[in-house]
């Protein structure tokens, strides 16, 4: 199987493939079954390997969703237009109903933060939600312009994904590409990368999501969001600046704000013990 995954890889143990509509998910259930119920959405280029080391302080007490997004990891390449942010926020609705999986907290990382917001307003989750370094901006100026189209261009040109991801198996290219989101991660982490980026599919998947994605109406929506939100950064984020997170957390009326020192866009992965006590301590601060 093509998108089959490593034992090497973490929790693979229980990795399992979840088929709705219109995605194959690859999706890890773990921890204490009757527990509250938490998903966990990456971010773009990443996968369900980011939460690892967080989740492992929260397995003895909670029941944990981690999910790959669609063309991520080892979920499989969706068909066209079903990468958007609308289609991938249907999809994890069919998902979590497809396994009876009502999360009680969602936590979304970067890209992944927008999708946990819409299924928090849609199913009312009773903790809402946790959104890490979130990407609530678009790319200002000419970037805005060209990157989407640039993105659009590669993820259809036949084999530019087989050489990016060429390209990508260089060590000091992946190492600069996490460098350049401001946080400082472990080799295995960093291996894990390596492994990502070395695969044409994961490539393809990661810039198809980037060309279909568009925040447009879910940021004009998002003032009359109703959810509990607590914004976490860190404050050495070099890909979405914290002044993003700052703003929202000022204008929405159900939010919390919190900075974690030292750490980059991954922050979950350079400090997971401190971000797994905020988890735990917005849970015991939001009882319904």
């Amino acid at each position: 199987m093509q998108n089959s995954v490593p034992y090497t890889w973490p929790y693979s143990e229980y990795s399992k493939y979840v088929k709705t509509s219109l995605h194959t998910w690859h999706t890890q259930r773990l921890g204490k079954s009757g527990g509250k119920k938490i998903l966990f959405i990456h971010g773009t280029g990443s996968s369900c390997h980011t939460w690892a080391n967080t989740v492992e302080h929260l397995l003895d007490e909670f029941d944990v969703l981690l999910v790959d997004l669609p063309g991520h990891g080892f979920s499989r390449i969706p068909a066209p237009n079903h990468s958007s942010l609308q289609s991938v926020f249907e999809g994890s609705m069919e998902l979590i109903k497809k396994i009876s999986f009502l999360p009680d907290l969602i936590v979304g990382h970067s890209a992944g933060a927008a999708v946990a917001v819409l299924l928090s307003e849609k199913i009312k989750a009773k903790n809402g939600v946790i959104c890490i370094n979130a990407a609530f901006g678009e790319f200002p100026g000419l970037a805005g312009v060209m990157f989407p189209i640039f993105a659009k261009i590669i993820a259809v040109v036949p084999f530019s994904s087989d050489v990016l991801a060429g390209l990508s198996r260089n060590k000091e290219r992946t190492e600069k590409l996490i460098a350049n989101t401001g946080s400082k991660i472990t080799k295995d982490n960093l291996n894990h990368y390596k492994v990502l980026f070395s695969k044409p599919n994961h490539v393809k998947g990661t810039l198809k999501l980037m060309a279909e994605w568009s925040l447009f109406e879910f940021l004009k929506n998002l003032k009359n969001c109703n959810s509990n939100i607590n914004f976490l950064v860190g404050n050495l984020d070099k890909t979405v600046p914290i002044s993003v997170s700052k703003k929202w957390s000022q204008i929405l009326p159900r939010t919390s704000y919190h900075e974690i020192s030292g750490a980059g866009h991954l922050v979950h992965e350079e400090k997971p013990y401190e971000v797994s006590q905020i988890i735990l301590n917005h849970l015991q601060a939001i009882k319904k």
